[in-house]
């Protein structure tokens, strides 16, 4: 096993950091060429597949997609408003936002086109490696927030 308490040579291995970034940035690419022609882009397809399975607040939505809020992008609720904008979604007295007939549709357009290329993204992949590369980055996340509640300054 490599000795974690040394740093590799970046001219030899990239750190896990780099292949993090670069895999995500390498999706973001790929999903918003994939996305564009409906408009979208890939926070914007993450926000209409959650709001697909059943209605839902903002506070909900919010909370639901916490790993993707940032200073500059506290909210989801411009996607939503911009979905209710296009027809494809509508937001009920009690505040739920869900589809319309017409976001339904459009759902199901870019899910199909989302999941052949998640296919293609994948297909370097065994089953078995995807699940246990799935299970890995869950571990590690889990492990990195125990980590980061340990340290918080009291």
């Amino acid at each position: 096993m490599t000795d974690l308490t040394q740093l590799p040579n970046v001219r030899e291995q990239r750190p896990l950091g780099y292949w993090l970034r670069y895999i995500d940035g390498a999706i973001e690419e790929s999903l918003g060429r994939l996305f564009a022609a409906d408009g979208l882009n890939r926070r914007g397809w993450q926000v209409l597949n959650t709001i697909s399975y059943d209605p839902i607040t903002i506070a909900k939505l919010d909370e639901t997609m916490a790993a993707f809020l940032s200073v500059d992008e506290p909210t989801m609720r411009p996607y939503v408003d911009r979905f209710v904008e296009w027809g494809w979604a509508h937001v009920a007295d009690d505040g739920a936002v869900a589809l319309t007939d017409e976001g339904r549709q459009a759902h199901q357009r870019v899910s199909e086109q989302s999941g052949a290329l998640r296919v293609r993204m994948m297909e370097c992949l065994s089953s078995e490696e995807h699940e246990a590369l799935m299970e890995l980055l869950q571990r590690l996340a889990t492990h990195l927030d125990a980590l980061a509640a340990e340290t918080l300054p009291q």
